[in-house]
């Protein structure tokens, strides 16, 4: 698969929120032409993981990064979504989410299910509810009171 199309896409978004070729050259290690390159569609060359994680950064968003891990198959998710009840009963829900995913990975990897698998899987499964629940009172409770969080 070509993965190139969309790198060079997610790097033009992640210049031009940084402000542009000369501003992410004056905050990575390479100059205005290799950043250029790194947009260019007639080019093959794709920013390397450490320019990436630079644009990414001064962007303040992972243009780049959540590019690459969706051509692998896989999603970003952020380690901290900010402050309050909610911002943390979300993290919570993310994190066990992410739990049940690499459980579902590892018991889904040689393509049968024993009943130890699914039995683990639907604990894993049990906690990730119960979580889910506790985020669905809190944000109905805001909901209900029609005050903010």
């Amino acid at each position: 698969m070509n993965h190139v199309p969309a790198l060079k896409t997610a790097t033009q978004m992640a210049v031009r929120a940084i402000g542009g070729i000369d501003a992410a050259a004056a905050v990575t290690r390479v100059g205005r032409a290799r950043i250029s390159e790194y947009q260019n569609r007639n080019s093959t060359t794709t920013a390397p993981v450490d320019i990436a994680i630079v644009l990414d950064e001064f962007a303040q968003e992972p243009f780049i990064l959540q590019t690459m891990a969706h051509e692998l198959g896989y999603n970003l998710t952020p380690i901290q979504l900010g402050h309050g009840d909610v911002a943390e009963i979300m993290e919570d829900v993310a994190d066990k989410a992410n739990d049940t995913m690499k459980m579902t990975i590892r018991v889904l990897a040689d393509g049968i299910v024993t009943v130890e698998e699914a039995h683990s899987l639907g604990h894993e499964l049990t906690k990730l509810r119960r979580v889910v629940d506790h985020a669905l009172k809190i944000v109905r409770g805001i909901e209900k009171t029609g005050a903010s969080a």
